[in-house]
């Protein structure tokens, strides 16, 4: 995300937005509504700006600098990073880059038609480093023990705003980090369709402070159950945990363990690892599924170029890894998956339409799990080296080592939960409301004057051939201004027109 983004508007009042703060850590046991699969529980959470080559472009052989028998029998994603020139390895003592230039304008520039050649240029020289083991060893041991997708795009060719925001509705009123406005009504979000139909969920921030990015930009919330990192590791331990949970590095008082750069890539993967092992130790381990995911690729480069999805065109790849006691081990998933799949899976898994157009034809990541045994917990310890010995033997498994599905909610010929996606702008309304309130007293004002002024001199009738006095435009002026430009991002290439002209639509056209 650009910078400025811990800077958002405060929900207001006048915006009928009431936030009911719910902390469950004396509530009773949560009662789990039916299921299709074993798993009881949805764990999310997402990190920030890095694309899939950055971080597993030469997983598992380090360029085949890791001479190991078990790396050499992992399971290789396929599309793996060309080496070409004009890449680096950041080095092994660098555990971050300066921050690639951000935008929707600037990453269609880095793809360039599907050449994939602008990142250089527009994205900067930073953008075509990459990690290996060396710096990441903890996240490149989950994709070994677990599973990682080697086809899973950000749902929209932009940063961070509007794909988180596409994480939680399907889709995104904005093209770039600014607003809100535009706001997307509760009412269009996973959350309220989980409300309609009895399936609890939390969505917990690290430093919690408030409403939290990005749900400011949700209008006409009754309630919002939101909390800290804290408080979904004491839900863990009581018992209370709600079926699904969002659990993210960003959107409250800190943000130095999300991943973005410029910040240290480990000090966020130990987060990561916190979390996860939370999960792991708690009595939900048998239950839950946890799957991890970046918001937009950040301006790193990536290999792979985005398809589109429903006539949209998707962003680029970001990692996606899947851990659960039924997630095949070192699996590789083909599946063409976007963050909409995730909403896809909740729908899903409780039974229920798909949120919306989106959520109905992007894949179900299913191919991942083999339902017919569980595994124990896995614990890692922040001194884990990669690879680590395999829980099965590779050469046991039960299963294939890769593969792909195409199952999807739009296919079972499921009717969509949200008809028509539509934003709202209540700040405009009152804002023009205003104008329209200054426009009609500086017009009695000026007639006022003017009646006083004829009576006076007996120089001006409204018959006459005097020129009527206009009314001043300042508010007009006054309205405008604030429409564009308080409201404007802090990209240098995001403008705040984008979203009036097609902001979904296919691009090149």
């Amino acid at each position: 995300m650009g910078e400025g983004y811990h800077t958002w508007v405060k929900n207001r009042p006048t915006l009928g937005i009431l936030l009911l703060i719910f902390i469950a850590t004396g509530s009773t046991p949560q009662t789990t509504p039916y299921t299709r699969t074993p798993f009881k529980h949805v764990v999310i959470i997402m990190m920030e700006n890095h694309s899939f080559d950055n971080i597993f472009g030469v997983y598992p052989l380090d360029n085949n600098t890791v001479n190991n028998p078990i790396a050499r029998a992992i399971e290789k994603p396929s599309n793996l990073l060309g080496l070409t020139v004009g890449l680096n390895l950041t080095p092994v003592q660098g555990y971050s880059t300066p921050d690639p230039v951000e935008g929707r304008q600037t990453y269609l520039r880095d793809w360039d038609q599907g050449k994939m050649d602008g990142f250089r240029a527009n994205s900067g020289v930073q953008a075509m480093t990459y990690y290996t083991s060396k710096q990441l060893a903890l996240e490149w041991d989950l994709a070994e023990l677990f599973a990682i997708g080697d086809e899973y795009f950000s749902a929209y060719m932009g940063p961070t705003t509007p794909n988180r925001l596409m994480s939680l509705a399907g889709y995104t009123p904005v093209s770039g980090d600014y607003g809100p406005p535009p706001y997307i009504p509760f009412n269009q979000t996973i959350f309220a369709e989980l409300d309609n139909y009895g399936v609890s969920w939390g969505y917990y921030v690290q430093g919690y402070d408030g409403t939290p990015y990005p749900l400011n930009y949700l209008y006409g919330a009754k309630s919002l159950n939101v909390g800290g990192v804290a408080d979904f590791e004491r839900e863990l331990s009581n018992g209370t945990l709600p079926p699904v949970s969002w659990v993210m590095p960003v959107g409250g008082g800190e943000s130095e363990f999300d991943q973005h750069p410029p910040y240290n890539v480990t000090a966020g993967e130990l987060w990561l690892m916190g979390v996860v092992d939370h999960v792991m130790e708690s009595r939900y381990w048998s239950n839950t599924v946890v799957f991890i995911t970046y918001d937009e690729g950040g301006g790193y480069y990536d290999s792979i170029p985005p398809t589109t999805l429903d006539g949209s065109l998707l962003g680029f790849r970001v990692p996606f890894i899947v851990v659960s006691a039924y997630t095949k081990e070192g699996y590789v998933s083909h599946t063409l998956l976007n963050h909409c799949s995730l909403l896809a899976f909740i729908d899903y898994n409780w039974g229920l339409p798909p949120l919306n157009r989106c959520v109905g034809e992007s894949n179900i990541p299913l191919d991942v799990f083999y339902f017919q045994q569980s595994r124990p917990p896995i614990v890692l310890n922040n001194s884990s080296v990669f690879p680590v010995p395999p829980q099965i033997p590779f050469d046991a498994l039960p299963y294939s080592r890769s593969g792909s599905t195409s199952t999807n909610l739009g296919s079972m010929g499921v009717t969509p939960w949200v008809g028509r996606d539509k934003p709202v702008y209540p700040i405009a309304g009152e804002v023009l409301g205003l104008g329209a309130f200054l426009t009609l007293i500086s017009t009695l004002i000026i007639v006022g004057r003017l009646r006083r002024g004829a009576r006076g001199a007996g120089m001006i009738a409204w018959g006459s051939r005097s020129k009527a006095p206009r009314v001043s435009k300042s508010s007009v002026e006054r309205v405008d201004h604030h429409m564009r430009l308080k409201h404007a991002g802090s990209q240098g290439d995001t403008r705040w027109w984008e979203m009036c002209v097609n902001p979904l639509g296919a691009v090149g056209g």
